[in-house]
């Protein structure tokens, strides 16, 4: 498998918070579910099968039970929950670690969870909050943002459908960059591995491929446009709207 991006994902970024256990809701169930990075309005979660346990149906609703009563009492607008099979180190582990599925769940004051259960996930690197690029410039546009970039700071996010304005090989750092720019947000990030991607791939990234990205955010200058830079790992590429080339374009 690939190295790891860092030490392990749960030690990915700098954060005071606790961890705490939740319980199963049913007996029936030997599922343990702990909360690993939590903000006044975010949370990640991993939940470890039990013995003989499967991601069916049934335990996929309970699970969803469980986490849905836990954001409604703390508040929260969204979430991840990302499960392992039994015996899993879980988020202790790499970015390779198999996990059997991802459970979102958002509710930004709308009165309605918006819930995806997605158990095609195959590995860590697809754990964690997710948000789309035009979400975040949604947010933004809002003003919202500016009170929730401290949070975000402090979590693991998976950035889906970032179109890149910009790559390449930066000598001063020896990383490689890609840059995403919307009306409100200049995305700035070192890719630094892939579960998914061997290194000679994903540095063909150039102008107009479309990415989804792992991100561990270091700076948010809160100025307009807003400028976030941090470290990547490539979760998702396609380049076949991007201009014909194999160039850096940075």
């Amino acid at each position: 498998m690939r190295r790891k991006l860092v030490p392990t994902l749960a030690s990915a970024v700098a954060l005071g918070s606790m961890l705490f256990t939740l319980s199963a809701t049913s007996t029936a169930n030997a599922y343990e579910t702990t909360t690993i990075f939590k903000t006044e309005h975010f949370a990640i979660n991993q939940v470890i099968l039990g013995q003989n346990e499967h991601l069916d149906g049934p335990l996929q609703a309970s699970i969803t039970g469980d986490i849905q009563a836990a954001n409604r009492l703390d508040h929260l607008y969204q979430s991840t929950t990302v499960v392992f099979p039994h015996g899993s180190v879980g988020y202790n582990g790499k970015i390779n670690t198999p996990i059997q599925g991802v459970l979102t769940i958002a509710n930004y004051n709308t009165g309605k969870d918006r819930i995806l259960f997605n158990n095609k996930a195959k590995f860590s690197t697809d754990g964690g909050l997710y948000l789309s690029f035009a979400q975040m410039l949604e947010l933004v546009n809002q003003k919202q943002l500016q009170q929730l970039y401290a949070e975000l700071k402090t979590l693991p996010l998976v950035i889906t459908d970032v179109t890149l304005k910009a790559s390449g090989y930066d000598p001063t750092t020896k990383g490689f960059y890609v840059t995403a720019i919307n009306d409100g947000i200049i995305l700035d990030v070192r890719i630094d591995d892939s579960v998914y991607y061997d290194k000679s791939d994903y540095q063909k990234l150039r102008q107009g491929c479309k990415v989804n990205l792992l991100t561990f955010i270091d700076r948010i200058v809160p100025n307009i446009p807003l400028f976030i830079s941090g470290r990547a790992a490539v979760n998702a590429m396609d380049c076949s709207a991007a201009a014909s080339s194999d160039a850096p374009t940075r």
